[in-house]
Protein backbone atom coordinates (compact mmCIF):
# COMPACT_ATOMS: atom_id res chain seq x y z
CA UNK A 1 0.00 0.00 0.00
CA UNK A 2 1.52 3.36 -1.02
CA UNK A 3 0.03 5.22 1.98
CA UNK A 4 2.31 4.58 4.95
CA UNK A 5 0.44 6.58 7.56
CA UNK A 6 -1.66 9.60 8.33
CA UNK A 7 -2.20 12.23 10.99
CA UNK A 8 -5.44 14.10 11.64
CA UNK A 9 -4.85 17.66 12.85
CA UNK A 10 -8.39 19.07 12.92
CA UNK A 11 -11.92 17.63 13.03
CA UNK A 12 -14.88 19.97 12.84
CA UNK A 13 -18.58 19.22 12.42
CA UNK A 14 -21.16 21.94 12.83
CA UNK A 15 -24.91 21.47 12.92
CA UNK A 16 -26.42 24.53 11.25
CA UNK A 17 -30.07 23.92 12.18
CA UNK A 18 -31.86 22.10 14.95
CA UNK A 19 -34.68 20.96 12.64
CA UNK A 20 -33.76 18.36 10.05
CA UNK A 21 -36.25 18.74 7.18
CA UNK A 22 -38.11 15.62 6.03
CA UNK A 23 -37.31 14.17 2.64
CA UNK A 24 -34.13 13.47 0.78
CA UNK A 25 -30.90 15.07 1.95
CA UNK A 26 -27.96 15.20 -0.45
CA UNK A 27 -24.47 14.78 0.91
CA UNK A 28 -21.39 15.93 -1.00
CA UNK A 29 -17.94 14.60 -0.11
CA UNK A 30 -15.08 16.86 -1.20
CA UNK A 31 -11.60 15.54 -0.51
CA UNK A 32 -9.08 18.26 -1.42
CA UNK A 33 -5.31 18.21 -1.58
CA UNK A 34 -4.02 21.48 -0.19
CA UNK A 35 -0.26 20.90 -0.41
CA UNK A 36 2.35 18.36 -1.43
CA UNK A 37 5.82 18.43 0.12
CA UNK A 38 8.75 16.15 0.77
CA UNK A 39 8.17 13.91 3.78
CA UNK A 40 10.21 11.22 5.45
CA UNK A 41 9.63 8.20 7.58
CA UNK A 42 12.36 7.00 9.93
CA UNK A 43 12.70 3.23 10.16
CA UNK A 44 15.22 1.01 11.95
CA UNK A 45 17.01 0.51 8.63
CA UNK A 46 17.14 4.22 7.76
CA UNK A 47 14.85 6.90 6.47
CA UNK A 48 12.40 6.61 3.59
CA UNK A 49 11.58 9.69 1.52
CA UNK A 50 8.00 10.06 0.40
CA UNK A 51 5.41 12.75 -0.22
CA UNK A 52 3.54 14.42 2.60
CA UNK A 53 0.04 15.20 1.36
CA UNK A 54 -1.85 17.86 3.32
CA UNK A 55 -5.59 17.34 2.88
CA UNK A 56 -8.95 18.86 3.75
CA UNK A 57 -11.85 16.38 3.60
CA UNK A 58 -15.14 18.30 3.56
CA UNK A 59 -18.74 17.12 3.83
CA UNK A 60 -21.60 19.41 2.83
CA UNK A 61 -25.29 18.71 3.25
CA UNK A 62 -28.06 20.00 0.95
CA UNK A 63 -30.28 21.48 2.36
CA UNK A 64 -27.66 23.19 4.51
CA UNK A 65 -28.19 21.38 7.81
CA UNK A 66 -24.52 20.77 8.63
CA UNK A 67 -20.93 21.06 7.48
CA UNK A 68 -17.93 18.91 8.39
CA UNK A 69 -14.22 19.21 7.76
CA UNK A 70 -11.24 17.01 8.60
CA UNK A 71 -7.70 18.26 8.03
CA UNK A 72 -4.47 16.39 8.27
CA UNK A 73 -1.54 14.83 6.44
CA UNK A 74 -0.86 11.55 4.69
CA UNK A 75 2.57 10.09 3.92
CA UNK A 76 2.49 8.65 0.41
CA UNK A 77 5.23 6.47 -1.08
CA UNK A 78 5.02 6.15 -4.88
CA UNK A 79 5.54 2.66 -6.37
CA UNK A 80 8.81 3.91 -7.93
CA UNK A 81 11.04 5.92 -5.57
CA UNK A 82 12.31 8.11 -8.42
CA UNK A 83 8.76 9.46 -8.96
CA UNK A 84 8.90 11.47 -5.71
CA UNK A 85 10.83 14.33 -7.34
CA UNK A 86 8.67 14.18 -10.50
CA UNK A 87 5.41 14.40 -8.51
CA UNK A 88 6.70 17.25 -6.33
CA UNK A 89 7.98 19.18 -9.37
CA UNK A 90 4.61 18.90 -11.13
CA UNK A 91 2.94 20.23 -7.96
CA UNK A 92 5.36 23.14 -7.51
CA UNK A 93 5.25 24.16 -11.18
CA UNK A 94 1.57 23.69 -12.06
CA UNK A 95 -0.25 22.59 -8.87
CA UNK A 96 -0.89 19.36 -10.77
CA UNK A 97 -1.54 16.17 -8.76
CA UNK A 98 -0.43 12.78 -10.03
CA UNK A 99 -3.64 10.79 -10.76
CA UNK A 100 -2.34 7.60 -9.08
CA UNK A 101 -1.48 9.57 -5.91
CA UNK A 102 -4.89 11.25 -5.95
CA UNK A 103 -6.81 7.98 -6.23
CA UNK A 104 -4.73 6.23 -3.55
CA UNK A 105 -5.00 9.12 -1.10
CA UNK A 106 -8.74 9.73 -1.63
CA UNK A 107 -9.56 6.02 -1.26
CA UNK A 108 -7.41 5.79 1.87
CA UNK A 109 -9.00 8.88 3.43
CA UNK A 110 -12.52 7.71 2.65
CA UNK A 111 -11.82 4.33 4.26
CA UNK A 112 -10.09 5.76 7.34
CA UNK A 113 -12.30 8.80 8.01
CA UNK A 114 -15.76 7.34 7.33
CA UNK A 115 -16.09 5.45 10.66
CA UNK A 116 -15.06 8.49 12.71
CA UNK A 117 -17.37 10.83 10.81
CA UNK A 118 -20.27 8.41 11.18
CA UNK A 119 -19.83 8.34 14.95
CA UNK A 120 -19.76 12.14 15.13
CA UNK A 121 -22.84 12.39 12.86
CA UNK A 122 -24.67 9.88 15.07
CA UNK A 123 -23.87 11.83 18.23
CA UNK A 124 -25.06 15.07 16.62
CA UNK A 125 -28.24 13.43 15.26
CA UNK A 126 -27.29 14.11 11.64
CA UNK A 127 -27.84 11.87 8.61
CA UNK A 128 -24.85 9.69 7.73
CA UNK A 129 -22.74 10.79 4.78
CA UNK A 130 -22.77 7.28 3.29
CA UNK A 131 -25.83 5.07 2.83
CA UNK A 132 -26.36 2.29 5.36
CA UNK A 133 -27.72 -1.01 3.99
CA UNK A 134 -31.30 -1.63 5.14
CA UNK A 135 -33.46 -4.74 5.09
CA UNK A 136 -36.87 -4.38 3.47
CA UNK A 137 -39.93 -6.57 3.14
CA UNK A 138 -40.74 -7.30 -0.47
CA UNK A 139 -44.29 -8.01 -1.56
CA UNK A 140 -44.93 -11.54 -2.77
CA UNK A 141 -41.83 -13.02 -1.11
CA UNK A 142 -42.32 -15.27 1.93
Amino acid sequence: MPVLGFNVTKVEMEKLTSNIPPGQIEVKLSPKIEELRLGELRTPTGKINGIEVLFNFEIDYNPKIAHASVKGAVLYLPPQKEKVDEILSAWEDEKKVDPVLLVEVVNFLTTELTPMLMIVAKEMRLPYHVPIPRAEIRQGVQ
